[in-house]
């Protein structure tokens, strides 16, 4: 079994970790990328290397890892949470060895999530897992947004911002912003306005098979395109910002497919 290994050391306890891995009877060979293995004096890779080679990725961190590393790839990923929630996370690093085992022995199911494909000014930027977020680029200034699916106006409104999300990024922002929470096997785009000076403002859930627009109505007052928390840009009246259904899948690696054991695992008990 080849894998490949991506994500964060922060501590002295992942790094043994990490270099363990490769002894386990179930690892047949081990690439890690390039970021780790200058940590660990091993030979580095990058992405494109690894994909061609290895059977699966191990990605080790939270669910911040995991998206990051899903904007760049479709392999089949083992989440490993050395992070807070990790609520995308399959394992905790305890059960890492046990997830090897599991995975070699056929054990495992392959997760497919939607992803959500952003397109600014006819251009393609990245393929989002979780979502994809319209905001003011200053703190506590409001801008007034037109929400558009095709060519018909879903809502006008004045807010701080807008979250358009998968049914995966559901249990993220956009329920932290009082969005619902849906489950990863239906198909649809969730739209929440944040912070909206409007009291009938309400979350929309919305089918994927048309485009959804956002435009920016006031000029002269620029926002940001956020993109799974990570990639963020520019962006004014003057442009035209379209998301739709990708055409790319997150695969995830799981052993229970129970959605709503882990919701009350890893949200509602913490609250």
């Amino acid at each position: 079994m080849s894998i490949g290994v991506y994500g964060n050391i922060y501590s002295d306890d992942l790094l043994d970790v990490v270099k363990d891995i490769k002894s386990h009877p179930s690892v047949s060979e081990v690439m890690y990328y390039k970021d780790l293995a200058d940590k660990i004096g091993e030979r580095g890779y990058i992405l494109d290397e690894m994909e061609s080679s290895v059977d699966f990725i191990v990605a080790l961190g939270g669910d911040g890892t995991l998206l990051h590393l899903f904007q760049r790839t479709e392999k089949p990923v083992l989440g490993v949470n050395t992070g807070t929630v990790g609520f995308l996370t399959a394992v905790e690093l305890k059960d890492l060895n046990r997830a090897l085992e599991r995975i070699e022995n056929g054990d495992y199911l392959v997760d497919e999530r939607m992803k959500l494909k952003s397109i600014l000014n006819g251009e393609e930027i990245v393929e989002c897992t979780n979502e994809a977020v319209v905001h003011t680029n200053k703190v506590a200034k409001i801008r007034e947004m037109e929400i558009y699916q095709g060519d018909t106006l879903i809502e006008r409104f004045r807010a701080d911002g807008v979250i358009i999300s998968t049914p995966t990024g559901s249990t993220c922002y956009s329920m932290s912003s009082g969005g619902p929470i849906i489950h990863p096997d239906v198909e649809a785009f969730v739209i929440v306005a944040i912070s909206p000076f409007k009291l009938a403002s309400k979350p929309y859930v919305v089918p994927v098979d048309e485009e959804i627009r956002v435009v920016i109505t006031e000029k002269d007052k620029p926002c940001l395109l956020v993109l799974d928390g990570k990639k963020e840009i520019s962006i004014s009246s003057e442009d035209d910002v379209v998301f739709q259904k990708g055409e790319g899948k997150a695969r995830f690696i799981t052993f229970d497919k129970d959605f709503y054991k882990k919701v009350r695992q890893k949200l509602v008990r913490r609250l």
